[in-house]
């Protein structure tokens, strides 16, 4: 990523951090100032109307009580009762009483607001209706639905001998809505009838019109619990068809304020209203007669001054994040501009020019990284005349060395041959003139010589893996594991060998021809130290795990051998290192520090878990991210010290 990428991406992230903070202050305190505000004004229209509401069903309630102590009321209901049990409804003693006391009583329905007034017998028969008494029956139910709140309410009166109050229930057939409220009237003990007055919504309507200091989509909403449901029972703003027809299910997610409402909750929060509008909502419950109410107004009316502040401080951030940005771009050019000469000089210095230098231009950071790399190509200068020097002086050491492969594989490696040759001479001519004890020692002395010439070809072997780095390439471990054991299957079935492979070894890149020699040590030594009972018969298990946490594949070895006490883990990677003597189990001791050698150049290492008697694992690791080791003349190039074209000569 380019600095004056980075420089924009900086300078936004101060500017834009901060200022997304205090814009989200900024909207949210004003948010919640605003919710408060329409909160309490919404809670003043709410409390007022709800008081509205009662005040008007008291006075109604009130007015019918006062109303059945008046005489005449009283005198009016005993004349219709005695006319209607005597002559009948139909008679002119019914039409003669009906023209005494109609007017009085129609005055009175009018004064209060009534839509209706009448007179019910004992019997709970209705001997009078200011509008009319014909069919008023069957309309409220009294005679064949007994369960009407009409019926209820004059059991009430009569239960307690007092005024009671019915619940609203709408009747279809009337298609209107009726509250009762019944007065018992007695003569002495004996009760002489009731006087009933019905009270509809419509008195209710003009305090839900009323859209005062509701803004644009304020509205109230009251409801009557008829059955399971919450009924409307008057229209809304925005839906002049809702009473009695618009309807929640109590204990459903609708309509949760006005089921609080309903049970006697007073409360403010934001709901989902029957128009799938959020809103903010105030709800009361209106006990007089069962009723419940919510005054709430869309919370897009509610927040609209925080959405138009929010929109204006995105305005401001914008104009601010073009500036930021022209800023980033002035200043990243001031910055950069040295930074990209002097990246201009290292790539010049990087591809041998050793006497081009960095410009400095000032007296600030930059100009002292200019100074720096002017120092460090100098001693750079100097590095390379010391690699020169180190070039030399490891040529001398490569030929020591080759000397010293040479001497070992043929100085030393001629004698012990000849010292072999002359035992085996000795064994087949003079066999019969040597006792025991020369036989013996001439057994000795050609083990000895077998030990020194195993010694000298693993000591050449470890000298190989140092010096000679094969090519990486992609090799299935499987494939390869497979191979290795069909090197040794001679002794895997001499020794008859459980062996079990994984089958997801994967594959990996790594010096293949190593690798299988890892393998073939690790295999070999879980054969020659498996156990010594003629009944155990020997196990050999190849597995493998991926640890991601390191991102390294894991492979081990596991044999149920004689095991290795834990105080010599660490011990027996050294080389020649051997915890038994040649008589108990061949070899030089040599293996294990060869594998630890190979692995360590596959940027791995090699562990071992076990315990006396209880067999060996070993694991080793190679690691994911490997790369292909390189040779000293590559190290060379690279570094300026010789060219490609001197590396070939001296090769």
């Amino acid at each position: 990523m380019k600095i004056t990428t980075k420089f924009i991406i900086w300078f936004l992230i101060i500017s834009l951090v901060p200022l997304a903070i205090s814009i989200y202050i900024s909207y949210n305190r004003s948010r919640q100032v605003l919710e408060e505000e329409v909160a309490k004004s919404l809670m003043a229209v709410a409390d007022n109307k709800a008081n509205q509401i009662e005040a008007h069903l008291r006075s109604q309630k009130e007015n019918a009580i006062t109303l059945s102590y008046y005489s005449e009321v009283i005198s009016a209901l005993a004349r219709f009762i005695e006319v209607a049990n005597k002559a009948g409804i139909d008679s002119l003693e019914y039409r003669s009483a009906e023209q005494e006391f109609k007017p009085m009583l129609g005055y009175y329905q009018r004064l209060f607001e009534y839509d209706d007034i009448f007179f019910v017998s004992p019997e709970n028969s209705v001997v009078f209706s200011t509008a009319g008494i014909k069919d008023i029956n069957s309309i409220y139910g009294i005679a064949s639905y007994t369960d009407s709140e009409l019926n209820k309410v004059l059991n009430q009166a009569r239960l307690f001998q007092e005024t009671a109050l019915s619940n609203l229930q709408y009747y279809p057939e009337a298609k209107k809505a009726a509250i009762f409220i019944a007065t018992p009237i007695f003569e002495g003990l004996d009760l002489l009838g009731y006087v009933v007055v019905q009270i509809g919504t419509k008195g209710i309507l003009g305090f839900v019109k009323d859209y005062t200091g509701l803004g644009e989509t304020g509205e109230t909403i009251v409801v009557a619990k008829m059955g399971s449901k919450a009924v409307f029972i008057a229209p809304t703003r925005f839906d002049p068809e809702a009473a009695f027809i618009r309807k929640i299910a109590i204990g459903t997610s609708e309509g949760l304020d006005l089921q609080k409402a309903l049970s006697g909750e007073k409360g403010l929060g934001v709901n989902i209203n029957y128009r799938d509008q959020e809103v903010l909502s105030v709800w009361r419950p209106l006990p007089t007669f069962g009723l419940a109410m919510a005054v709430t107004m869309d919370t897009r009316e509610v927040f609209a001054s925080a959405n138009k502040l929010k929109n204006t401080l995105f305005s401001i951030s914008l104009a601010l994040v073009l500036l930021v940005v022209v800023m980033a771009v002035l200043i990243a050019g001031s910055v950069s501009r040295p930074i990209k000469e002097l990246t201009q000089t290292t790539k010049t210095i990087s591809e041998g020019d050793l006497t081009a230098r960095a410009e400095i231009t000032g007296k600030d950071e930059i100009g002292e990284l200019a100074h720096s790399f002017n120092q460090m190509t100098d001693k750079l200068v100097e590095a390379k005349a010391n690699v020169e020097e180190q070039k030399r002086l490891l040529e001398a050491a490569n030929k020591e060395l080759d000397s010293f492969v040479y001497t070992v594989s043929h100085d030393l490696r001629a004698p012990l041959r000849g010292v072999d040759g002359l035992v085996k001479f000795l064994e087949e001519d003079y066999a019969n003139k040597l006792d025991e004890q020369g036989k013996e020692y001439l057994k000795k002395i050609r083990s000895g010589a077998n030990h020194m010439k195993a010694l000298i070809d693993d000591l050449l072997t470890l000298s190989r893996i140092s010096r000679i780095k094969n090519p990486f390439e992609e090799v299935n471990m499987k494939d390869l594991v497979d191979s290795v054991v069909g090197r040794i299957e001679f002794d895997i079935k001499q020794q008859n060998v459980d062996l079990k492979i994984s089958e997801n070894l994967p594959v990996l890149r790594c010096d293949k021809i190593k690798i299988a020699e890892v393998f073939l040590n690790l295999i070999n030594n879980a054969i020659k130290f498996s156990p010594k009972k003629k009944d155990s018969q020997p196990r050999v298990e190849v597995g493998y795990n991926y640890d991601r946490e390191k991102a390294e594949h894991v492979f081990f070895v596991k044999d149920n051998g004689i095991g290795i006490d834990k105080k010599y883990h660490s011990e027996i990677f050294g080389i020649f290192k051997r915890l038994h003597n040649q008589d108990e189990y061949e070899g030089t001791g040599a293996g294990l520090s060869i594998v630890k050698k190979i692995i360590e150049d596959h940027n791995g290492s090699v562990w071992i878990d076990s315990e006396p008697g209880q067999g060996a694992t070993f694991y080793f690791s190679i690691s994911e991210k490997i790369e292909q080791p390189k040779k000293i003349g590559q190290l060379l190039v690279e570094s300026g010290a010789a060219s490609q074209e001197e590396v070939r000569e001296k090769l």
